[in-house]
This record gives C-alpha cells, sequence and structure tokens, in this order.
C-alpha cells in the first residue's frame, strides 16, 4: 500500500497544491488529473522520492520512500521526458535499464510487447515520438516492480499502442500492482481508477515569506 499523508508542494515561490491526501493499494489504479502546471508531474515526482515535499510524507507499507531504498527499488517511475540518451540504441537502453535492476532476461519478452525488434539497433533520437515513447513505457516491463508511476502514458501513442498499454495497465493491477497515473482529465479507458484531482492554481497559492 502507498500512502501520500498530508503532502504539499512548492514549485518557486507558488504553492502548487497542500494537504494532499490519498491511499493506492495493491490491485489498483489511482488516476492523478488536473490542469496544465497544476502539480500532476511535480506529485508523482514526490511520490518516487526524485523531490521533497514541502510538508507531509509518502510511504510505502509503512515506510518513508525517502530513507528506504528498499522502497525506491519497488517502483518504476516512466515520466512525460523518456529520460533516454539520444546517442544509444534501443538495445543500449533495454540492457541499462536491465542492468539496474538484474533482470536481463526480461528484455526479450519487454521488446516483444512493445514491438520494438526492428529498431533494437536504432538510436533513440532516430526514433519518431510514438517510438521513443513505446521504447520509455517498455521500462516498466524491463524493471519488474511492484509499483508503476507514469506521468501522461498516452501522450504520442497511435490507438493500437494506447490499446496495448491500457491492457498492459489493467493486467498489473490485476496481478496486485499498485499503478499510479497522471493526465490532464479523467481517463474513460480505466472506468474503476480511483481519482486524485489536484485543484487549479490560484493567485492566492503564492507563497510569502
Amino acid at each position: 500500500m502507498l500512502e501520500c499523508s498530508d503532502v504539499s508542494c512548492i514549485r518557486g515561490d507558488r504553492l502548487l497544491f497542500e494537504n494532499l491526501s490519498f491511499v493506492a493499494k495493491g490491485g489498483s489504479i489511482t488516476l492523478v488529473v488536473g490542469n496544465n502546471g497544476s502539480g500532476k508531474t511535480t506529485l508523482l515526482r514526490t511520490i518516487v522520492g526524485l523531490i521533497p515535499a514541502a510538508s507531509g510524507s509518502v510511504r510505502l507499507d509503512g515506510e518513508d520512500i525517502t530513507i528506504s531504498s528498499k522502497c525506491i527499488l519497488q517502483i518504476t517511475y516512466v515520466g512525460h521526458k523518456s529520460a533516454c540518451t539520444g546517442n544509444m540504441t534501443v538495445q543500449e537502453i533495454l540492457e541499462f535499464w536491465a542492468q539496474c535492476r538484474g533482470t536481463g532476461e526480461l528484455i526479450d519478452a519487454a521488446a516483444c510487447f512493445f514491438g520494438l525488434y526492428p529498431i533494437l539497433d536504432v538510436r533513440f533520437k532516430n526514433l519518431s515520438s510514438g517510438w521513443q515513447k513505446r521504447v520509455a513505457l517498455s521500462r516498466l516491463l524491463v524493471s519488474n516492480t511492484r509499483v508503476w508511476v507514469v506521468d501522461e502514458p498516452f501522450s504520442n501513442l497511435d490507438p493500437d499502442a494506447v490499446a496495448l498499454v491500457q491492457n498492459l495497465i489493467l493486467t498489473r493491477a490485476e496481478r496486485g500492482g499498485i499503478v499510479i497515473l497522471a493526465d490532464h482529465k479523467k481517463n474513460d479507458l480505466f472506468t474503476d481508477a480511483q481519482i486524485v484531482q489536484i485543484p487549479p492554481q490560484t493567485a492566492a497559492n503564492a507563497v510569502h515569506e
């Protein structure tokens, strides 16, 4: 179980949101929704321990993710930016992720699922945005962690790829995984998802010293 308790986040001199709480249980999908700039990405990056919360806590199975390396190893984060090195080939990227997790045996499965075999020798920077997104999402399968946190999972994907990723996410939840997604609006693809709404920013959100 992943718990966000009274989490507040600040960017620059602006309070994005405050006292945000929710619980994501095993076997569930949580969809974080909000306008552009509302703090969706900031919340996801806080959940995975990349940036600190201004206040509040994020815990996985009762342990604070900011001090437990065991928690971080159970989470895979795919941001809206690919985090892939442009000069690396797709094969090299998959091998790098697998080396980090000790999951080399999963490379072929990930390449097969996302249809990456024809582009394994292509440098990432030379791929279309749709193929780059497929490569980025393949990290979920290569890493094989219990918690998936994905920012805008369907951006730049064609309808066939959207259906593929939808099935992947639903299957992970059905098998007991915790899936947390962010998007601009509620997604009809996940009708049973828990919705976490980030309220719009207002002038009152400015932080004063």
